[in-house]
């Protein structure tokens, strides 16, 4: 059970039942970018949340999207 607890991104979790707002990128530009469909949910999330607090432009935008993406499971 305590290596459970220990797992837990505590990020992850401060951000449960938070409202992401609305993602700089729409699913057909992720797509065009070549993030595969099952990944595009969880890269709008946080590009979304990181929307709030930075304004980037347009090219900025895809690379965090591309890393986001690279770095997902």
């Amino acid at each position: 059970m305590a290596k459970w607890i220990w797992s837990i991104d505590p990020l992850a979790v401060s951000r449960l039942r938070k409202p992401a707002g609305k993602s700089p990128l729409s699913r057909i530009a992720l797509a065009r970018l070549g993030i595969p469909a099952r990944k595009i949910p969880r890269v709008q999330a946080e590009l979304a949340r990181l929307r709030k607090d930075s304004n980037f432009d347009l090219a900025t935008w895809q690379a965090l999207a591309r890393e986001i993406a690279r770095q997902l499971v």
